[in-house]
């Protein structure tokens, strides 16, 4: 995997790109689905749990719930100290 940086004035991208020059979002839909099979087998955690649970951060979490959030996936559940995150029953 290569990665490539663009700049311009007001804005920073990097764009990743495989073994074969095409671009790829591998990286954001593996953690997006490594999280929601964490929420699947132990929902009604927290940020922090799934953090740990998965080895990353928590900005990385919070990236993948809103990503799982926009597309119905999931919900948070409970009051904001104590609830957690339900997969959506369709």
């Amino acid at each position: 995997m290569n990665a490539e940086f663009e700049f311009d004035e007001n804005n920073f991208a990097i764009i990743l790109k495989d073994n074969t020059g095409e671009v790829t979002d591998e990286g954001v839909n593996e953690g997006v689905n490594v999280l929601l099979d964490v929420i699947t087998s132990d929902p009604g955690k927290r940020v922090p749990y799934y953090a740990e649970k998965i080895g990353t951060s928590v900005k990385n979490i919070e990236r993948w719930l809103k990503n799982l959030k926009d597309n119905n996936s999931i919900e948070f559940k409970g009051a904001p100290k104590t609830g957690g995150y339900w997969l959506v029953k369709k």
